[in-house]
């Protein structure tokens, strides 16, 4: 027992890595390998969404400055409200919660527009329906996509309700 222990701390993948298969590398031979092996079962392809180099860069300092994680917001038509208004960015009950207010159009939360978001126009949205936008690294494992499978589940039963999930992995797949 104390030989697991001491093998344990040393290791260099924590337990909770382990758990939840987090911090894994792999390379994938192309994008449709890359939606059969992380999504076909749950999501449509549709949803997975691969921006360009630069567009991952302006999300990636989205993510770093406003500490975003898992959840990046959420669109109707010209107004986008961000996920940065969550106290805890990754809290499925916090985004679910925004998403009602923002469909309720409550006055609380910030709204800005569409056009202030670059990444935005390439999402192929449908204005009719209230959009979140997800964030996606199969590093981060099996709990990324646990608070994915949450909210959706949530909020599946809405009308208007629809999703896109951004890949966040394109450095590690060879043929986009």
């Amino acid at each position: 027992m104390s030989l697991l222990l001491v093998v344990g701390l040393h290791s260099c993948k924590t337990i909770s890595s382990l758990f939840y298969s987090a911090n894994t590398q792999d390379k994938f031979p192309s994008k449709e390998i890359y939606i059969e092996k992380l999504f076909s079962k749950k999501y449509p392809k549709e949803k997975v969404v691969f921006l360009s180099d630069i567009e991952l860069s302006s999300v990636g300092d989205d993510i770093l400055d406003k500490r975003l994680s898992t959840y990046y917001g959420i669109v109707n038509g010209d107004s986008f409200v961000s996920a940065d208004q969550l106290t805890v960015k990754s809290c499925q009950g916090q985004i679910a919660r925004l998403y009602r207010q923002f469909k309720e159009k409550d006055e609380r939360i910030v709204m800005n527009d569409t056009s202030d978001v670059e990444v935005l126009k390439s999402l192929k949205l449908d204005s009719n329906k209230h959009t979140i936008i997800f964030l996606y690294s199969y590093k981060l494992g099996r709990l990324s996509k646990s608070k994915i499978d949450s909210v959706i589940e949530q909020l599946q039963k809405e009308d208007d309700f629809d999703y896109r999930i951004i890949s966040l992995d394109n450095q590690d797949i060879l043929v986009r």
